[in-house]
């Protein structure tokens, strides 16, 4: 109002008020945080890190990242980095197992086992499973694994062959009552030996024996001859000959016919000379035996021009060689009797039937035949059994460049079963069986080629055909760039090719024009042409000009007053 006196005291209350409200921290009911600091304002808000809220963590952002899902656990990668991986219901079951014994029960070992799981050294399991050497079961031996591997039959008896070397030997029922005899007497006696007998046996000298065999003198003499023997010819019945000659004496003994000799050995005088003379068979039963250092057995044929052969034995080899002469020999064949490993030059076999077999004893033993160069295998053939992969009739080239190569017949069979590999790599080998046409890049004949606009021609595939350009339009100033059914046209580009190739042109050239004086006298009208020998140039004051143009010109005008006309070269 008019002269009335302002104070400001009773508003001061008001503006301080205004003051804190603009300056001091706004509530949290007022919309604000109550706080002038980050950490005051979290409190406020409810939202203390560590008490409300959880800190910022890389480990738990990448966790929470993470799709989630039934029977999963987290597990980490790397440093806060985790991943996902199946917990199933199983799992949970042992890994809630408060001691090593629970879980081992959950994961189905017996309490028993868990007693062998716990021992210390091989000693205690073996005591745990009831295997204490020397106690359960036999320690190792090599004479008990080799008399286990004898193959045991009745009335055979194990013997040592060596350190560690058994082998079995016939034990008759006879042998049993002979070793089960108590004394020496005993043994005799089942030996068939009389009472008699043995009074002799135990004699301690000659003349004992003689005494106990009831001999005169004749039995100490050192000879027996004419001079003490006076009794006829003994008779063979008691030891003797029945003969005074040997030649009697052979006959009597049957010793004049080898037809009687059963056993003992010939002497080598015996089977030379005269004893072999005419002999055209040799016949036996048993055993043949020729021993040496280097036994060879010769086999000659007295055809004429015929070979010799032999059997020649060394250390560890059986021969067969052949001679020509009867005196050089080569060897033909040759068997190493250690390794059973056969050598010759050559084979030649002739049959219609199955002439060469590698036995395998047992499936998965697979043999194979190999080929070598220089004492180096180059290559081998070998059947393996079974289905899998390069299981089969193999060929190998072991010196193949880049690495060894073979070619399978596959056993599992079917139009892919031949292989061809290369430094372990297979690859199939395609065929006709197993390619069509389209993946050898063939044409396939369904297909046809269709001409397109501005082309004639095409069909289908299953025969040549030839695309033509259709005939070019007649070109005009209005053409386009343009296919028909059969034809196509240009568009000509004025700037570009007609301007721009005018303006290339020279002096003179093809298509240009030039004023040109006639040199010969007389009338032409225009389009008339002549020489260019018969014209020269003209200059800018359309007089002579000099210079006789090249080509065929054609008059094009004529300029009025002058001598000056038009042309053009048209060739």
């Amino acid at each position: 109002m008019s002269n009335t006196t302002i104070q400001s005291v009773p508003y001061n209350a008001f503006v301080d008020d205004l003051a804190a409200d603009a300056n001091d921290a706004r509530p949290v009911t007022a919309g604000g945080t109550g706080s002038t600091t980050a950490s005051g304002a979290r409190t406020n808000l409810g939202l203390a890190i560590g008490t409300n809220v959880q800190a910022f963590d890389a480990g738990l952002q990448s966790i929470s990242g993470l799709t989630t899902s039934a029977d999963k656990m987290i597990y980490t990668t790397a440093s806060d980095v985790y991943a996902t991986t199946a917990l199933t219901p199983f799992a949970r079951t042992l890994i809630d197992d408060t001691t090593a014994g629970a879980a081992l029960t959950t994961l189905g070992v017996s309490a028993f086992i868990q007693t062998v799981l716990d021992d210390v050294d091989a000693a205690t399991a073996r005591a745990t499973l009831g295997l204490a050497i020397g106690t359960n079961v036999q320690a190792f031996d090599p004479d008990l694994t080799a008399i286990a591997a004898l193959v045991s039959a009745a009335n055979k008896l194990p013997y040592a062959t060596g350190s560690g070397t058994w082998a079995l030997s016939d034990f008759t029922a006879f042998g049993r009552t002979l070793v089960d005899d108590a004394d020496a007497s005993t043994a005799l006696t089942t030996l068939g030996v009389s009472t008699y007998v043995k009074t002799l046996l135990d004699d301690i000298d000659a003349a004992a024996a003689r005494a106990t065999l009831g001999l005169g003198s004749l039995a100490t003499a050192n000879t027996i001859n004419n001079a003490n023997w006076s009794g006829t010819a003994l008779s063979v019945a008691n030891g003797g000959t029945g003969s005074t000659t040997a030649a009697a004496a052979r006959t009597a003994l049957g010793a004049d016919s080898a037809s009687n000799l059963t056993t003992g050995t010939l002497p080598s005088a015996r089977l030379t000379g005269a004893y072999t003379s005419g002999v055209t068979d040799f016949t036996m039963s048993g055993l043949f035996t020729v021993a040496n250092s280097a036994p060879i057995i010769r086999l000659q044929d007295t055809t004429a021009s015929a070979y010799d052969g032999r059997l020649r034995l060394d250390a560890n080899n059986l021969y067969i060689d052949g001679s020509s002469d009867g005196a050089t020999y080569a060897e033909v064949l040759r068997f190493e009797l250690d390794t059973k490993i056969g050598y010759m030059n050559q084979l030649f076999l002739g049959s219609t039937a199955e002439m060469i077999r590698l036995n395998a004893p047992t499936a998965g033993n697979d043999p194979y035949i190999s080929f070598y160069a220089g004492g180096v295998r180059q290559g081998y053939i070998q059947s393996l059994d079974g289905t899998a992969a390069n299981q089969g009739m193999k060929i190998y080239n072991d010196i193949a460049t880049g690495g060894d190569t073979s070619l399978t017949l596959l056993n599992s069979g079917g139009v892919e079963s031949l292989e061809f590999s290369v430094n372990g790599t297979e690859y199939v080998v395609y065929h006709s069986g197993n390619l069509t046409a389209a993946d050898l890049g063939a044409a396939v004949t369904t297909t046809d080629i269709i001409a397109g606009n501005g082309l004639t021609g095409g069909g289908a595939i299953s025969a040549d055909r030839t695309i033509n350009m259709g005939t070019p339009g007649t070109l005009s100033a209005t053409s386009i760039n343009e296919a028909q059914a059969d034809s196509h046209t240009h568009l000509i580009d004025e700037d570009s090719i007609v301007s721009a190739g005018m303006a290339a042109l020279g002096l003179g050239a093809i298509g240009t024009y030039a004023f040109l004086e006639r040199q010969t006298a007389g009338a032409l009208a225009a389009g008339s042409t002549i020489a260019g020998s018969d014209l020269r140039y003209s200059d800018a004051d359309k007089g002579n000009g000099g210079g006789t143009p090249s080509g065929t010109w054609r008059l094009m005008g004529q300029l009025i007053d002058s001598t000056c006309s038009v042309w053009m070269r048209i060739s």
